[in-house]
Parts: C-alpha cells; structure tokens; sequence
C-alpha cells in the first residue's frame, strides 16, 4: 500500500483528481458508509444506492443507470453495480457471470435483472452461489424467474437498492475513490457520501441521469447539480 493511504481508500489515479465541487465541501453534509466487498476501485463522484434487503442491508453499492439504455450493450466499465450475464438465463431461477465478479454478490442478497429491452424483473432473494462446477464461470440461483434477458441486449444483475422498480435508486455521491476489490479475497471498504447542501459538477459524477436528480431531490442549474 502507498505511504499515507488509508486501508481499502484508493487515493491515486488521475480521475480521482478531477473535480467534483462547486461550492465549499466543508459546507456539504456527508456521512461514513460501508461498501462490501468485490466492485473494484469505485471512483469518487460515483453516484450510491443503499442496499434494502438481506444480510447487507444499509450497505452502500455503485447506483445502476437502468433506466438509460446505453448502458447496457457495448460495455459497462464505469457501472460497476451491474454484471453481465455470461448465458440465456429464459424464465429459470439461474444465471450466469463472470467467476471474479461474482464476489460481489452474496446469498441472501436480492437482485434485479435488467437489459436493453426496458426488462425489470425482481429476482429475489441469491440462494446459492456455486463457484466450484466451472473455472471461470459462477452459477447464481435466486428465489423468482429471469425474464428472458440476452446477452446480446446487455442482459445484466445488480443488487436492488429499491424495493419497486426499476429496483434501484441514488442516495448520494462518493467523495473519494474506494478499492473494495475483487475477487476472492477482495475484502470491501469505507467511504464518504455527500447527501446534502452541495453543488457538484454533474458532468464528473459517474452514472447521473435525471432518476439520481429526482432521488436526491436536487435540481439543476447549467453544469451544476444542486442538492
């Protein structure tokens, strides 16, 4: 770890630099969360939800962008909340990812599904995840049906941080960048989030659209959001 990092906060890389405020942070209210294990370094201004059920409930995660469609399809590198299905999960109660991304989902934890066909489907509570059948693949079982998502439309999982659909929603935004991980070993993090009387750059947030701006109660004016 580099001298005077604290554990498990990422301070280095040039996107952590950019600049996220407007007005004064020292006036913005913010609070301490947790981030579980298994999202990879999660970079500041990314936009939170909090985990509404399960063993990790009041957890904070990286906010799924569901609602905007480009999204899903080409590449999700800066969503790190959504993975992939590796597989046509059809209407069975078992889905596919990628094995060193599967650590960031838990048994217990309650999950959507979503893909480029404006699909929402609550899949419940993951029962089981088997990590041993196959090298690079995790089978994921949950307690409701898929909804026929595709690959080729960008069909995705992600834990829910809203108990209605679209299953997600935005609590604030990430002061500094945070490395939880990935992986097996990967161990989770500490974080800051601002949650009010700020005014942020919205252009620097990661995943903002106008369902964060409605979450959070904010409004907008020019290159700013005010919250």
């Amino acid at each position: 770890m580099p001298l005077g990092q604290t554990p498990y906060v990422f301070q280095g890389g040039q996107g952590d630099l950019q600049r996220i405020f407007y007005s004064d942070p020292n006036l913005a209210m913010m609070h301490a969360i947790t981030i579980p294990a298994g999202y990879g370094v999660i970079k500041a201004g990314m936009v939170m939800g909090i985990i509404t059920e399960g063993n990790r409930k009041n957890q904070y995660v990286p906010y799924c962008p569901v609602a905007d469609s480009r999204e899903f399809g080409a590449g999700l590198a800066n969503v790190p909340g959504l993975e992939y299905l590796t597989n046509e999960p059809g209407t069975d109660k078992v889905g596919h990812v990628r094995l060193e991304q599967s650590y960031k989902f838990a048994v217990a934890d309650h999950l959507a599904a979503w893909d480029d066909d404006d699909v929402q489907v609550d899949l419940g509570a993951v029962t089981a995840i088997d990590r041993t059948t196959y090298p690079h693949i995790a089978v994921i079982t949950v307690t409701n049906a898929f909804g026929s998502e595709t690959v080729a439309k960008g069909g995705a999982i992600g834990i829910q941080t809203a108990v209605a659909t679209p299953f997600v929603a935005a609590k604030g935004i990430l002061l500094a960048g945070v490395d939880t991980g990935e992986g097996e070993n990967a161990k989770g993090g500490q974080g800051v989030l601002v949650i009010k009387s700020a005014m942020l750059y919205k252009d620097n947030l990661f995943n903002y659209n106008a369902n964060v701006l409605s979450d959070l109660s904010g409004s907008e004016d020019g290159k700013y959001l005010v919250i």
